[in-house]
Parts: structure tokens; sequence; C-alpha cells
């Protein structure tokens, strides 16, 4: 009795799979975007201005407790934009998602898919006009837009364009893709791998 169940089960497993054209032949939904954000520094301003980026969202945010950013932007003492991830802004278990940061070579519009590896969790970025940084972010948590997915990332990829000193504003373009494991940084299409 026990071999024909685990027959049964079998076959049933392998016709889910057939059906869903296998476990590892996932398609995109979404098609990538690149947004221009203005974003305020961390310090010199005040709580409720929005110093952090929501990926999914796909919009800068006000930074507190709840840690409903991927990452947020400071400006240093030479003027440069400083990039954090959650885990180093808010110190609550909302912030503990472990954001990936990596920077990348190449201007923005050349950087078209983020990269495997080599992402840091626990670490800021001083980024300089022009320098892009690679996000991977885990969305994966109860009730987030990955967490029935195979991976449980979002890609993203960020540029300083400019930073005001006298307003302490950082202009970022941000290029994401919402497909959960999906790394292509091409704006404006549905990527196929």
């Amino acid at each position: 009795m026990k071999v024909r169940l685990a027959i049964l089960a079998a076959m049933c497993s392998a016709l889910v799979l057939s059906a869903c054209g296998g476990p590892t032949n996932l398609r995109a939904n979404l098609s990538t975007s690149t947004d221009s954000l203005t974003v305020w520094a961390l310090s010199g301003t005040p709580p409720s201005y929005p110093s952090g980026v929501s990926l999914v969202g796909r919009q800068v945010v006000r930074v507190d407790g709840f840690a409903g950013f991927d990452f947020a932007l400071d400006i240093n003492a030479d003027g440069n934009a400083v990039i954090y991830p959650v885990k180093l802004v808010v110190s609550t278990p909302g912030g503990a998602r472990p954001v990936g940061l990596q920077k990348v070579t190449g201007i923005f519009d050349s950087v078209t898919v983020a990269p495997k590896t080599g992402f840091e969790t626990d670490s800021a970025l001083v980024m300089t006009p022009g320098e892009v940084v690679a996000v991977q972010s885990p969305h994966n948590g109860s009730g987030d837009i990955c967490q029935f997915a195979i991976s449980p990332f979002l890609y993203a990829k960020v540029a300083v364009d400019s930073v005001n000193l006298a307003s302490r504003t950082i202009f970022v373009r941000v290029g994401f893709d919402p497909n959960c494991g999906f790394r292509s940084l091409i704006a404006g299409v549905v990527p196929t791998s």
C-alpha cells in the first residue's frame, strides 16, 4: 500500500511540474522601471523628511522603526552621499532584513544586470556622483511580495546624480526589477532571466 501511495504521489508531482513548465522555467510578469528621486539626508533634516527608499513602493519614504524602506541616504562631511542598508539604520526586528549593497563598474545605463554574488549587508557605501550601487533586497517575510517565491530577492541599481549641500538633498536614479529573483536592470522590459 505504501508503494502505491508513493507512486501516486510521484505521478501527481510530475503532472503538476509538467503543467507549470517545470520548476526552473519561471517567467517574469512585470516590466522593470527607472525613477528619478529626491531624498533628504538622514542627518541635518527633520525626521519627517523622507530619507529612505522603498523599492517595492518605488518611492522615497520616511525612516522610522517600522523599516518600510530598503536603504537610506545621508551626506558625509566631504559632501558625498552615503547609502545605508536598512539594518544599519533601524535596530528593531523589522530592520533586521539583510539588504545587500555592492558597487558596480560602469555608468547607470550600462549596468543591465545585478551581480549574482558579492553583496555586503553590514556596511554603508560612500557614493560620488555617477557611481552605481547594486541592491539585493529580500522580501520574503510574512505577507511580503516574495513570500512564496523560489528566490526571495528583489534587485535594483542606484546612482547619485547630484548632492545639494544647502538643502541636504540627494538626487538619485533607481532602476528596479519588481520580479522576485530576476536580476535584469534594463528599463521598460519584462525580464527573461
